[in-house]
């Protein structure tokens, strides 16, 4: 590989800052290719430091001039920071630098987005504004200046003056420089005031570009939705009299939190019912969530270093979890983290990129923003609460916010506040956080004289670098049923901390058929063989919503394995039980329309892998539709009246309730497609009034190869919004048939509007071919030079999205030799290129390093 002087870091290798900071003071003097950044930093040393010497982080900036005390000094200038020597006690570093924002194509630090500007920060960008001590254990209040020619220039905190070109905020609550934000142009603003519990008004702007305000109404509502909840949920209330959100057109990732001036993808502001869906209105409202409940798991209470990335975002995500549960529905809800939970997070957990939700050694930290870290580490907080109840979790909030309140916090600290509030050892469940892969769950029962005994056994294994695994504390919600269907045992929570373990139920009269893991207990796999005829009984009487679904979707599974390993026509099993599921209007229809969709193509390719059955891309493709057909002849007298009767009246509304109803009868739909050709399909485009379903009827069209014209007639409606041509993109890219997906991405590519130096463009067509699982994995490897001449092209200006986009190479040592022998070729065509990013090369040397 070309680039090997990254080294690592390491969680052992931590020491405290040498010194901290008392205030902050910078000045802005804006111009494209030459800003200026003076900053003024209170510096104290910090008594429990073992390592004295003054560093400061620095990339890529031009020092002007230093001074200290007000004597200019001459330090020391590397590629990484600077060196200086400094006095004893306590003094006053001033720097002034110069960078060119203009030429900023990796986003990080300040940068340019159409004439804007910007800053992403997290999770190393503020050592490109200036130097400074950039570790999240560093807090300090800021005061910030900016000077320049935009009519708006926002900073974090609250605004304290502001005059023609110039504009002064103050930030009184300490924070590290990753929560650092600045943002200058022509905006205009969606605002409103929010008086909190204690009757504190604040004013909130989401600020846009000219011509998008009227978009941001959700948004708005989703935000202070949000407030509200967390004064009640969480008893957090807001600590600044302004809270600003920017929607940014070019951004590397989702959102980003900084204390008082939230930068969001504007693909997660920006709403209407004409140009988003039902699911973008889910994700805005979701997104907002989760980047305002970082304002006290997050900013208020921020990470100690890098390696307890997961105490923020594990936490944030499962707040905004169940925040979303509350506004729609739990059941759904869990469902769909669940299925995101296994899409991203197991086949991270079951490959050459697995690492503990929190690592032990990284090379580049804006790797370690993924599933393991997010998802997997939302659902440790979810096995916490079920292990201490509702009430025990409270208390340890409240105890978490008393006693950490303006922290750096680590994992130790987090549990030892769940350990004082409730009285329980968690050092057992700790290695939830230390060991990486996915446990897998076997079981076995038996039932004599009126007791049914489960008998588990747990094995996590071998990842990268951890071959042996210790037993972990899983959380097992249990339900019985008994062969009428009736419910003999309410959910009862088992609690397993043996490698083997069992646990006995009495005073049954008859054999119970078990429910476990109810509402996915615990991240782990359940292995057992069972019957079609037991899991359709659980479709059909399971109480438990998340276990009917499973049920269903397992029936789905095996199905499709059969189908693809001897080739086997579907039962009546699973078309039955799915016909009585889908007609049962006394169900949720968000609910029926998860139930309704079979196991993606790549989720297949895992279950046979783990099966010992190496998959086949294109014969799991082919399997998926030929169970679609068959789904859509048995329901052929169903899906009719299914599709009429979920009409939603009235206009249009992004409710929980009108978007289940869409979405059944958009599953509905696409099953009737595969009966008339499409024409239901291309009649509902026509008539369509909102994206949903617009966009919906579309995508019916091209999953059975028409659509053609409805294609080009999108693209002429739609080409001004830029949001809604990302979809156009990655609509094509995502549903091209497999032999024809290459070179449909590559003829999006030469399309005059693919800006591939934008990350939202880019996924959508690179990202999109590669979760194209039968046209990526297509035999003849084109998908896969495709893909790695776009990441190679793209490592050079934005290592970060890159990088992250790898990860469509992860999953290559599970598939037969020739497309294992092309995957590699492409990852070693990449780690051969000159000046190959620190992230990129740690991602690929990562997959490389997996056993084929």
């Amino acid at each position: 590989m070309k680039n090997t002087s990254a080294q690592a870091v390491h969680l052992s290798d931590y020491t405290p800052p040498a010194f901290l900071i008392d205030q902050v003071a910078l000045t802005f003097r804006l111009h494209p290719t030459a800003t200026r950044v003076l900053s003024k930093i209170a510096f104290r040393p910090n008594p429990a430091a073992t390592d004295r010497r003054f560093f400061l982080h620095g990339e890529q900036l031009r020092l002007i001039g230093a001074r200290i005390n007000g004597a200019p000094v001459s330090p020391e200038i590397t590629d990484t920071g600077l060196t200086c020597a400094v006095p004893d006690g306590p003094f006053t570093w001033e720097a002034e630098v110069e960078i060119a924002p203009e030429e900023n194509t990796a986003l990080e630090g300040l940068y340019m987005s159409n004439g804007m500007y910007c800053t992403q920060c997290e999770a190393e960008g503020f050592r490109k504004i200036t130097f400074y001590p950039d570790r999240p254990d560093v807090m300090a209040p800021f005061d910030v200046r900016i000077e320049g020619a935009a009519p708006v220039l926002l900073s974090n905190g609250n605004p304290e003056a502001r005059g023609e070109g110039w504009a002064e905020w103050h930030d009184p609550w300490p924070k590290p420089a990753y929560l650092f934000a600045l943002v200058a142009g022509d905006l205009v603003s969606k605002s409103d005031v929010f008086t909190t519990a204690s009757g504190k008004n604040v004013m909130l702007n989401i600020w846009v570009r000219p011509g998008d305000e009227d978009k941001c109404a959700y948004a708005l509502d989703a935000l202070k939705r949000s407030m509200v909840w967390d004064e009640q949920v969480y008893g957090r209330e807001y600590d600044l009299d302004v809270f600003n959100i920017v929607a940014v057109d070019d951004f590397n990732m989702g959102a980003m939190e900084n204390k008082g001036l939230n930068i969001f993808n504007s693909k997660y502001v920006l709403a209407s019912p004409e140009t988003a869906t039902d699911d973008d209105f889910a994700r805005i409202e979701a997104i907002i969530a989760h980047e305002y409940f970082h304002n006290w798991t997050g900013n208020r209470i921020t990470c100690r270093d890098w390696f307890q990335l997961c105490l923020k975002e594990g936490l944030t995500v499962f707040r905004d979890q169940q925040f979303s549960g509350d506004m729609r529905s739990h059941a759904v809800k869990r469902i769909e983290d669940v299925l995101m939970l296994r899409a991203r997070q197991f086949r991270e957990d079951n490959g050459p990129l697995a690492h503990p939700v929190r690592p032990e050694r990284y090379v580049e930290i804006n790797n370690f923003y993924t599933a393991t870290v997010y998802e997997k580490g939302a659902e440790l907080i979810g096995m916490l609460k079920r292990l201490v109840g509702d009430d025990g979790y409270a208390r340890a909030l409240d105890l978490y916010f008393e006693r950490h309140d303006g922290d750096a916090a680590t994992i130790e600290d987090w549990l030892k506040v769940f350990e004082d509030a409730t009285g329980r050892d968690l050092s057992q469940f700790k290695r939830w956080y230390s060991q990486s892969g996915t446990p897998r769950l076997t079981f076995t029962d038996d039932f004599n004289d009126g007791r049914y005994t489960l008998h588990f056994k747990q094995e996590t294994p071998p990842t990268p670098s951890q071959p042996e695994k210790a037993p972990q504390v899983i959380p097992i919600a249990v339900g019985l049923l008994n062969p009428n269907g009736d419910e003999v045992l309410p959910t009862t929570m088992l609690e397993m901390t043996e490698a083997e373990q069992s646990f006995s139920f009495e005073g049954l009269s008859t054999r119970p058929v078990p429910s476990l893991l109810r509402g996915f207990s615990a991240p782990v796999i359940v292995q057992r063989d069972t019957t079609a005829e037991e899991r359709a009984f659980l479709l059909a009487h399971d109480t438990d919503p998340f276990n009917k679904w499973e049920a269903g979707r397992t029936l789905a599974k095996d199905v499709l394995m059969r189908m693809v390993a001897d080739g086997a026509a579907p039962g009546p099993a699973y078309l039955d039980a799915l016909r009585a599921m889908a007609g049962d209007d006394a169900l949720d229809p968000a609910f029926r329309a998860l139930a309704l969709r079979l196991p993606s193509e790549d989720d297949m390719a895992q279950s046979l892998f783990d099966s010992g059955i190496t998959p086949d891309p294109l014969a799991i493709h082919a399997a998926c539709e030929k169970l679609k057909t068959a789904v859509a002849r048995h329901l052929s007298d169903l899906l009719p009246r299914l599709h009429d009767a979920m009409a939603c009246p009235g206009p249009y509304a992004p409710d929980a309730r009108n978007a289940g109803r869409r979405a059944l009868r958009q599953a509905a739909l696409g099953y009737l497609s595969r009966l008339d050709g499409g024409a239901l399909a291309a009649a509902r485009y026509a008539e369509a009034d909102n994206m949903t379903d617009q966009l919906g009827a579309l995508s019916c069209l091209l999953e059975i190869g028409e659509g053609a014209a409805e294609v080009a007639g999108f693209f002429r409606q739609w080409s001004a919004d830029r949001l809604v041509m990302d979809k156009w993109f990655a609509l094509q890219a995502g549903l091209a048939a497999p032999h024809k997906a290459a070179s449909v991405a590559r003829s999006l590519t030469e399309h005059p509007d693919f800006d591939w130096k934008n990350p939202n463009r880019f996924r959508a067509v690179i990202g999109a071919l590669a979760t194209n699982a039968a046209g990526f994995h297509d035999p003849s490897g084109a998908s896969y030079d495709l893909v790695a001449d776009w990441l190679i092209r793209l490592d050079a200006i934005n290592p970060q999205t890159a990088a992250r986009m790898s990860t469509a190479f992860e999953t290559w040592a599970r598939y037969d030799a020739d497309r294992q022998a092309l995957m590699r070729g492409a990852l070693e065509r990449i780690a051969a290129r000159d000046g190959l990013s620190r992230d990129m090369g740690e991602m690929v040397g990562r997959m490389l390093g997996a056993k084929g």
